[in-house]
């Protein structure tokens, strides 16, 4: 691996920009993401088994910009991080993976604060965009892909297949199944609308704030989507990837 900008122990800190260490979840870490701290230190991390190389190390949630989609965060006693404050990955893996944390799906990561002049865009806590009601309806959706308020796009038309988990059910006769990502990102997941719900391939939706499980399934959800008025979107989807 080349160089590349390490705390010292005169800025480990991390206060000026520079990158610090922390470890973090295989699923969590993606290359070069945004993410916001969304909780103080928790006295618990009940995502891994607490081995050896986590002692002394607090853990923080986090939430990746536009999706939603939280993990964890675990950074050593000396880290300058806050709630409420915005990060940035390294776009690379500090260090080897390493056979300890390897068990527990764990890497060590690299990560520093973020500053106006890494962005483009204005990150925002609340919708930016316009909801019509004028296209959508109801699906189903796997509870990891279910992100309240995250615009995704249809990227495909009706496959004319539900998984057979679904098939099985009995709930899910008129369901079909259709590819969609998340905008800005390239988190890809299947989306299951139903049949008389109105979408179009290519347009862009979010789904809304309440989702039930569905029982005795207990794998999907119900969620209700509509669609995004694409000119009120201020955000460039090229350059969140």
């Amino acid at each position: 691996m080349g160089a590349q900008e390490t705390p010292t122990e005169s800025d480990g800190d991390g206060g000026d920009g520079q990158f610090q260490e922390a470890i973090t979840t295989g699923e969590t870490y993606f290359s070069g993401a945004v993410f916001r701290v969304v909780s103080p230190a928790l006295q618990d991390a009940p995502v891994v088994d607490n081995p050896d190389v986590l002692q002394n190390h607090s853990v923080r949630v986090i939430e990746h910009f536009n999706t939603n989609e939280e993990g964890y965060l675990f950074v050593p006693p000396d880290a300058q991080i806050e709630e409420g404050e915005q990060y940035v990955f390294d776009d690379r893996l500090s260090s080897p993976t390493e056979d300890e944390l390897a068990i527990s799906d764990l890497v060590r990561v690299q990560y520093r604060p973020l500053t106006e002049e890494d962005l483009p865009f204005d990150l925002e806590t609340v919708e930016d965009f316009e909801i019509l009601d004028d296209s959508g309806g109801e699906a189903a959706v796997r509870p990891d892909n279910f992100f309240s308020g995250a615009p995704f796009e249809i990227t495909s038309g009706p496959q004319g297949w539900v998984p057979q988990d679904i098939e099985q059910s009995g709930l899910f006769t008129d369901y079909n199944t259709v590819h969609a990502e998340y905008f800005g990102t390239n988190n890809r997941f299947l989306f299951f609308p139903q049949e008389e719900a109105e979408m179009e391939q290519g347009e862009l939706y979010v789904m809304r704030d309440e989702s039930e499980i569905f029982d005795p399934v207990g794998n999907l959800v119900a969620a209700e989507f509509a669609v995004v008025d694409e000119e009120s979107v201020t955000i460039d989807d090229d350059s969140l990837r």
